[in-house]
């Protein structure tokens, strides 16, 4: 379990234990030596960085060199200098890294320059993967470019999921309406998708869908689209876009007929042609846990931007879901569908239709007995919407059937992937019409498999309880529609419920699938350390398990004793008082008065949002921006616009906002925020954590909510200082950052402003 006691850590630029002690400040520190890297490849790598770095420095456009760059700039280098050979089983950790570098240090630069030297070197392909759409395109559109005209040589490209781009295989299948006759479509997806709370909705109906698919297709064949959604003037429908969108087990590779012209190969092998490619957390960790060969692990230098969202990412990658009802009765419509399509197949690749229709029997019946449990149980309700079984541990009883399933959905996935296969075979005994007709219906079929591996995935989960359990829960769901001639009444709600199993963190997940095959990692972010330490992300990323990791943190070029100031405001109330909301409605209005230009206000829940902005005054209402009446972009833009035009703007914000927004000089001179952000362990998967660490004679308060909330608490305050010429006020309305001992340890995980107390504190 990745929360046992970290190894020592050890710091790349002294050597020493501790990461946050004291950096030096000469550039021939020990910490840049390495006694395991070649002396003669170490200087070549030293020469051809300092040589890329005096040309960034001279040509990039207000480029100011920073101490802290530099230092990351080195201790990047060596991390990627140690990569390891895919054979290579010493895995210690010198290749791996993790380097904070506050605001406004260039991490950018830093990274990409010192991952460049390596790549060159050890002609290795470089990987920078990103939390956020904002910074790979950012990236993309602008740093790479930068570099590209400092690094004649440099060839960048960018990486996206599959489901990004069209197939035009499927895409002439829906204009054609042919192969998709009576294929379940979104209610199968829906059954299966990885989101809470409503999902489907009104089926699309009418000439909508069809004029759309006619409109792209047009487009893709004539050129002006490239097959990108992310290309397209407008987001299409998304019940549009998933009838067409690429899948991996819906694609026929070199034997389709498109393949030459396939927007996702086509991006892909443009891609591969790139020495630096610009990825996201979620596309690498679901490459790698499928073992596609899209990503060569041991041979790649990744650098993870914004890592500390990796831990979480990883989490729900490696977390499965399915609804319970939804996915009976589709079962039985995949096999009709299966079987009819496999008519026109020679016998001997035809499945037994008795057998296959009693595999699927067999698999319903299993699963009306799941239904059965928490309906007669009365585990879930609209009232109830969520029942975790504690300690992961589900009722003896069904385990034997959750272990009868996964062999059950074993081998309907078995029938579907032999019948797709045959049919995506090339069958010269028919006419090009019927070939393509079977080709796309085989393709069609290869949806599902990845749906029903889900399911055994999910139900493989569901009977395994390990010492370290899995956190395992059920769901209340209502909007599935009842079918005619159904027990319920055609067209109204009926009750369903969602079969969930998740790991309580993803470390091990991570050691082993991440970190034991990369070559080389380093990761970078604003806040890895919470409470000044690095404890809590190595915890939950599982580097604790690499003794030799490198840890860095390199100090923000901002001066904050003079450029900021962090006040924590005289409240009679706690948060954890009755009055305390009452009380902060009411000094709201005279903390926001103070400030006549930008401010943000940050808010831990969307109801105190609301009754502070309800409480404001008329003229001070009328300057506050809240988050969720407009787009961001809006939001953002009418902002700028008042302070601009000299008039005090306020943006009311959740914590959404306290993370990727820039707003520099005048466009933010206050940062508000209502309380230290705890965040109640009330998901199933922060319940399990918290239960189990419990067992082992832990605090989970200690071990879990107060770095989670000092590490928020940080990105939320540096949202205050973003370059060297800000003045900001950061106002905390919570004493305990002052009166309790976590405070202390949170006060020392944020920037160093300087602190001023209430006077009885």
């Amino acid at each position: 379990m990745s929360f046992s006691t970290p190894h020592p850590t050890h710091s790349a630029d002294t050597g020493s234990k501790s990461p946050t002690q004291e950096q030096p400040e000469s550039r021939s520190e020990s910490g840049y030596e390495s006694d395991e890297i070649d002396p003669k490849l170490l200087t070549k790598a030293r020469a051809r960085l300092e040589f890329l770095y005096a040309e960034v420095a001279e040509t990039w456009p207000g480029f100011i060199a920073r101490p802290g760059q530099y230092q990351m700039m080195h201790a990047a280098l060596l991390t990627f200098l140690c990569a390891k050979a895919p054979e290579d089983e010493n895995r210690q950790g010198n290749n791996l890294a993790q380097l904070e570098a506050g605001t406004g240090t260039g991490k950018t630069v830093a990274y990409c320059l010192a991952a460049i030297v390596a790549s060159e070197l050890l002609e290795k392909t470089v990987i920078v993967s990103t939390a956020t759409v904002a910074l790979q395109e950012q990236l993309f559109n602008k740093d790479l470019p930068q570099l590209a005209k400092v690094i004649p040589g440099l060839k960048f490209d960018i990486l996206k999921g599959r489901g990004r781009y069209v197939c035009e295989s499927r895409l002439e299948g829906a204009i054609n309406d042919d192969a998709q006759e009576n294929l379940p479509g979104d209610d199968f997806q829906d059954a299966f998708a990885d989101s809470r709370g409503p999902t489907g909705g009104i089926p699309r109906g009418g000439p909508e869908p069809m004029r759309w698919f006619k409109k792209v297709a047009k487009k893709l064949h004539t050129g002006k689209w490239d097959g990108d959604i992310d290309s397209l003037e407008r987001p299409p429908d998304p019940q549009d876009w998933r009838q067409v969108q690429a899948n991996a087990h819906a694609c026929n590779g070199g034997q389709c007929e498109f393949f030459k012209s396939c927007a996702f190969f086509k991006a892909r092998r443009q891609a591969a042609t790139a020495n630096l490619q610009v990825a996201n957390h979620a596309l690498i960790l679901a490459t790698l846990k499928t073992d596609s060969t899209l990503i060569d692990a041991g041979n790649t230098l990744f650098v993870f931007d914004e890592a500390h969202h990796l831990p979480g990412i990883a989490a729900d990658q490696f977390s499965h879901r399915a609804r319970l009802g939804t996915t009976a009765k589709l079962l039985a419509a995949l096999r009709t569908v299966a079987l009819r399509h496999s008519r026109g197949l020679p016998a001997s690749t035809r499945p037994d239709p008795v057998a296959f229709a009693q595999t699927i029997a067999e698999c319903t019946d299993k699963l009306a007995i799941f239904e059965g449990y928490w309906t007669q149980s009365n585990l879930l309700s609209e009232d109830k919407p969520v029942h975790r079984f504690p300690k992961g541990q589900i009722p003896d009883a069904l385990i034997p059937e959750c272990e009868q399933l996964v062999a059950i959905v074993r081998s309907i996935g078995a029938v579907v992937k032999s019948v797709s296969a045959a049919l995506t075979q090339p069958d010269e005994s028919k006419s090009p019409s019927e070939r393509d007709e079977q080709m796309r219906a085989g393709v069609e079929l290869g949806v599902y498999i990845s749906r029903l591996e889900t399911l055994e995935q999910l139900f493989s989960a569901w009977a395994t309880h390990d010492r370290v359990p899995w956190a395992k829960w059920m769901e209340f769901a209502h909007n599935q529609v009842a079918p005619p001639g159904s027990a319920g009444f055609a067209g109204t709600s009926m009750p369903d419920a969602w079969l969930c199993a998740s790991p309580m963190t993803s470390a091990q997940l991570l050691s082993r699938g991440l970190w034991r095959q990369v070559s080389a990692a380093v990761c970078t972010s604003a806040t890895l350390t919470a409470c000044g330490s690095f404890d809590f992300f190595d915890r939950l990323s599982g580097l604790n398990r690499f003794p030799e990791r490198r840890a860095l943190v390199v100090a923000s070029p901002f001066d904050y004793a003079t450029q900021g100031e962090l006040r924590i405001a005289a409240m009679m109330h706690s948060p954890k008082s009755p009055g305390f909301s009452d009380e902060l409605c009411s000094i709201l209005p005279d903390l926001l008065r103070e400030h006549q230009h930008g401010q943000l206000a940050l808010f831990t829940s969307r109801r105190q949002m609301q009754a502070c902005h309800a409480a404001l005054p008329t003229d001070l209402r009328e300057q506050v921006q809240v988050q969720g009446e407009r787009s961001r972009t809006e939001l953002l833009k009418e902002h700028s616009r008042r302070v601009a035009s000299g008039n005090r703007s306020i943006i009311f914000g959740l914590q959404s906002f306290g993370e990727g927004i820039d707003l520099p000089g005048r466009l933010c001179e206050h940062v508000l925020i209502d309380k230290l952000p705890f965040m109640p362990p009330n998901s199933p998967v922060d319940e399990a954590l918290a239960e189990w660490l419990s067992t082992q004679g832990r605090d989970p308060f200690a071990e879990i909510s107060v770095p989670r909330a000092a590490m928020k608490l940080a990105q939320w305050a540096g949202r205050g200082v973003r370059t060297v010429t800000d003045r900001a006020i950061i106002t905390v309305c919570d004493t305990r950052l002052a009166t309790m001992r976590y405070g202390q340890a949170i006060l020392a995980g944020l920037p160093p402003f300087p602190v001023v107390r209430p006077p009885a504190c």
